[in-house]
């Protein structure tokens, strides 16, 4: 019965209800309950509190939990460890307690390790670890997210049953990190769609709503962006949501990025300059100060492509305004902008200062997104190759979107007779029971197949991607 009432608690957090799942928790919380179950109820209550910025009644909760673990002693099982690392740990994100964050990280994939079947253990890693790759692409630490990002994957892997909002937690953080990595960025896509796809098949509105926020901020700032024709069409058919009605949408951001992949940038602006300095659903420790520089440079993107270009240079100037404020470093996404739109009017001497400027800013980090448009701005202005070299580079990248990988060429037999099946539409049971194996086996002979493909979902896997692959020797 508890354990039932724990689960309705998580459904309701997945669909963003938190408020009743609040409920909930706090009734189990006060019932003289096992310790475990309070220690369980009491470690969501702190992330909820958290994702509402109320970080004194996350610090009261968490204070409880280490008197709850305390009483336990020895008796404190595996999966309560679980929960106190993974309070402590989403604690420390709130507080931008970077170091914290990382010693539970650390903590909580040892502690997956010991108990490889208990699924919340693993769960709560997986979060611990999609919050520490966050955490450290906004120190603009680009190894440790990608590393960080790349645990929560593996573990996500390894464990299908994991709850659906543990993966597109994975899934979308992973893509947010793969953008600004050259090798990978045209995998991003494809991790957008999945959490897409695992959002609405659960009714994770708020989920859906970041990943198509993802994929269509990669489209409004990129020109050049790939996605194979299954990517298009899911994120084509959500995005019609949004274009109800749009200045009475519940996102007015969505809404605008949707009428720009429309390409209707002039009703875009309309929407987003209705657009207060608190739109965002949920207020989130520093969140806030974020969300500020990302709208206003978004805006002076879509003035842009409007073809309003004194608008959209102002606008990027008060984007480059905001973020400097923020102290965040997202300067050059703005500058870049400017510079467009100073082209765009015929000062190429202030344009060509300013994508400059922007690209210093950009590398740094390498948003492919971004730097494809600089570069080929910076090429248009000074007319230095090396700019459009680069630039050819990055979109050869994006368009491996929907390119068969090299790895097809690495299979097994057996993995090639398994991605066979898959590219037919074979469950991974009846993978099992044809071929008289476990299922077990089938899944890890799966996630090999993913691994060495670099794709991330089975409906990548088509016949065309395994037919006249050559057998590796393995």
């Amino acid at each position: 019965m508890i354990s039932s009432r724990l689960l309705e608690a998580d459904l309701l957090y997945q669909m963003d209800a938190h408020e009743l799942a609040a409920q909930r928790l706090e009734s189990l919380a006060r019932e003289t309950a096992p310790e475990s179950t309070r220690l369980a109820a009491l470690s969501r209550l702190t992330e909820i509190a958290c994702d509402a910025g109320e970080l004194e009644a996350a610090r009261r909760n968490l204070a409880e939990m280490r008197r709850s673990a305390e009483q336990l002693g020895a008796e404190l099982a595996p999966a309560d460890r679980a929960e106190l690392i993974f309070a402590t740990a989403r604690y420390a994100y709130s507080r931008r307690d970077g170091a914290e964050l990382q010693r539970r990280a650390h903590e909580s994939t040892i502690t997956a390790r010991q108990a490889p079947a208990n699924a919340r253990v693993a769960s709560l890693a997986i979060r611990i670890n999609s919050y520490l790759a966050v955490d450290r692409y906004h120190r603009q630490d680009l190894t440790g997210a990608g590393d960080a990002a790349d645990v929560a994957i593996k573990q996500m892997r390894r464990m299908p049953g994991a709850l659906p909002y543990v993966t597109t937690h994975a899934l979308t953080t992973r893509a947010v990190v793969d953008l600004h990595d050259p090798s990978r960025a045209h995998l991003a896509g494809a991790e957008n769609v999945e959490a897409l796809e695992l959002a609405l098949t659960n009714g994770m509105i708020a989920t859906a709503r970041d990943a198509l926020f993802n994929i269509a901020n990669s489209w409004l700032f990129c020109d050049d962006s790939a996605a194979s024709p299954h990517e298009d069409r899911v994120v084509q058919e959500s995005l019609q949501d949004a274009l109800v009605a749009p200045s009475r949408a519940d996102d007015p951001i969505l809404a605008a990025l949707s009428l720009c992949s429309y390409g209707r940038y002039a009703e875009a602006a309309d929407v987003i300059d209705h657009i207060g300095p608190h739109a965002s659903g949920r207020s989130s420790d520093w969140l806030p100060i974020f969300f500020g520089p990302v709208i206003a440079t978004k805006r002076a993107r879509i003035l842009f492509k409007a073809a309003k270009f004194a608008d959209a240079e102002r606008a990027a100037a008060d984007a480059l305004d905001a973020w400097e404020q923020s102290r965040l470093g997202g300067q050059g996404t703005a500058l870049r902008v400017r510079a467009e739109s100073l082209e765009a009017l015929g000062n190429t001497r202030e344009a060509t200062r300013a994508i400059e400027d922007a690209v210093a800013a950009l590398e740094p980090m390498r948003p492919v997104h971004h730097l494809v448009g600089a570069y080929q701005c910076a090429h248009r202005l000074t007319k230095k190759r090396a700019y459009l070299d680069q630039a050819r580079d990055l979109v050869a990248v994006l368009k491996r979107a929907d390119a068969p990988s090299d790895g097809a060429q690495q299979l097994t037999p057996r993995e090639r007779e398994i991605a066979q099946l898959v590219a037919h539409g074979y469950s991974n049971k009846a993978i099992a029971a044809r071929l008289n194996i476990s299922p077990r086996t089938v899944e890890n002979h799966v996630a090999a197949v993913f691994d060495r493909l670099s794709i991330r979902a089975r409906w990548q896997l088509t016949p065309d991607l395994v037919v006249g692959s050559r057998h590796s020797s393995g």
